[in-house]
C-alpha cells in the first residue's frame, strides 16, 4: 500500500494556503489540486497542480450541474476534471494532491466519489496527500482504510517548537470554596485527570502546583519571582526552564473538555505555528488556559510582565495576528467550574 499523508485541522486554518505556498516552490513533486478562494470573486476554484491553471468549483448560485453542501454549491464539472488530473499522473514519484476530502464524499458518496475511490484502488505507484478537517478524519480513515496515515507530518508542514503539555494546579480555589484541583469528577483528582488527559495525546507534561507530591511526575512550583499573579505566574516559571519549546497549557478548572478539544490546538499550531487558543462562543471571552503558547510569545509575556503587564487574556486579545484564537461549538466543552453550584450541576445533571 503506498502512503498516504493527511493534512487536517479545524476548518479556515489555512491547511490549503500551506499546501499551496509548497507546492509552488516545489512544481515538480505534485500532481492534483488545491481549493484556493478567488480574491476578487471570493468564490472557491481548483488549482490544477499538473498545467498551473484555476477552474470554477464554487457556484454563485444553485445551478443545474450542481451539488448543494450547505449555503455553498459546486460545479460537478469541477469534481471531474479534477479525478482526471489524478488519473493523468506523471511518474511513481509524484505525490498525488487531494484538497479535500469532505462530507459530500465521506456521508454522501458524492462529489469526488465514487471516482476517487475507483482512482485510488487502482494507485499503485503515487504516494498520496490527502486534506481532511479534523472533524471527519475519523470517518475518513475508516472509510478509506488509513489507519497507518502520517498526520501532519512532511516536507509540506512548517518547522514548529516541541511542544510539552503544562497543567496549572496551582490556583486558589477562592470562589469554589475548596481546592479545584482534587475535586474528583471522573473518579480521580482533576488535577490528575487533567495530567493523564494531555499525557494521553503523546505529550511530556509537567504539573505546576505547591502543594502536591507524586512520583514520577514532574512537580514545579511557582518561582518567588511571579508568583502571586494568578496563571501568568506557573505560565513563566515553567517557560523559564523550558525556553525554547512551546506549552500546551491546561487548567484544571474544565472537566468537560475532551481530547479532540485539545487534539485541535495541537492541529492548528502544527499549521500555523504560532500560539492558539479558543474563544468561548458563550461568554465571547478567550480561553487562555486551554491554550498553546508559542516560545517567542513567551518571550513577549515575560517582557510585558516586567511592565506590569499580568493578565494573559489582555495578551491574547491584543496580539492581532500573530496568534490565532479559534471559535468553538460547543460552549458545554469550555466551561469553566468555578463556583459549588457548578460543582452541584455536573452531578446533578
Amino acid at each position: 500500500m503506498n502512503e498516504v499523508f493527511i493534512i487536517t485541522a479545524p476548518v479556515g486554518i489555512g491547511k490549503s494556503t500551506l499546501l499551496s505556498a509548497f507546492f509552488t516552490q516545489n512544481v515538480k513533486l505534485g500532481q492534483g489540486f488545491i481549493c484556493l478562494k478567488n480574491r476578487s470573486s471570493e468564490l472557491r476554484e481548483l488549482h490544477l497542480l499538473s498545467n498551473n491553471i484555476q477552474i470554477p468549483y464554487e457556484a454563485k448560485d444553485a445551478e443545474t450541474n450542481s451539488l448543494p453542501v450547505g449555503k455553498f454549491h459546486f460545479l460537478k464539472s469541477a469534481f471531474s476534471r479534477a479525478i482526471e488530473e489524478l488519473e493523468t499522473i506523471e511518474g511513481p514519484q509524484k505525490i498525488a494532491v487531494v484538497d479535500e476530502i469532505g462530507k459530500l464524499e465521506i456521508e454522501g458518496h458524492t462529489g469526488f466519489e465514487p471516482n476517487f475511490s475507483k482512482w485510488y484502488s487502482n494507485n499503485k505507484n503515487n504516494p498520496l496527500l490527502v486534506v481532511v478537517r479534523s472533524s471527519l478524519l475519523s470517518q475518513a480513515i475508516e472509510k478509506y482504510g488509513w489507519q497507518n496515515a502520517k498526520i501532519n507530518t512532511g516536507p509540506w508542514m512548517p518547522k514548529v517548537p516541541h511542544l510539552m503539555g503544562l497543567v496549572l494546579a496551582g490556583g486558589r480555589s477562592s470562589r469554589m470554596g475548596k481546592d479545584k484541583k482534587a475535586i474528583e469528577y471522573h473518579g480521580k483528582p482533576q488535577w490528575v485527570h487533567a495530567l493523564e488527559l494531555l499525557q494521553s495525546l503523546g505529550l511530556n507534561t509537567v504539573v505546576n502546583a505547591s502543594d502536591i507530591q507524586a512520583e514520577n511526575i514532574r512537580i514545579i512550583s511557582d518561582s518567588p519571582e511571579f508568583e502571586g499573579n494568578g496563571p501568568i505566574s506557573g505560565l513563566l516559571t515553567v517557560s523559564g526552564e523550558f525556553s525554547q519549546t512551546a506549552l500546551l497549557v491546561l487548567g484544571i478548572d474544565y472537566p468537560e473538555l475532551d481530547a479532540d478539544t485539545i487534539h485541535d490546538l495541537i492541529r492548528s499550531f502544527q499549521i500555523r505555528n504560532c500560539s492558539v487558543c479558543y474563544r468561548n462562543p458563550l461568554s465571547n471571552r478567550v480561553e487562555p488556559i486551554i491554550a498553546i503558547y508559542h516560545p517567542r510569545d513567551l518571550k513577549e509575556i515575560r517582557n510585558n510582565f516586567y511592565k506590569s503587564q499580568t493578565s494573559l487574556s489582555a495578551y491574547w486579545e491584543n496580539a492581532g495576528e500573530s496568534v490565532l484564537i479559534l471559535p468553538h461549538k460547543n460552549s458545554k466543552t469550555l466551561k469553566s467550574y468555578d463556583l459549588p453550584e457548578d460543582e452541584t450541576a455536573f452531578r446533578t445533571r
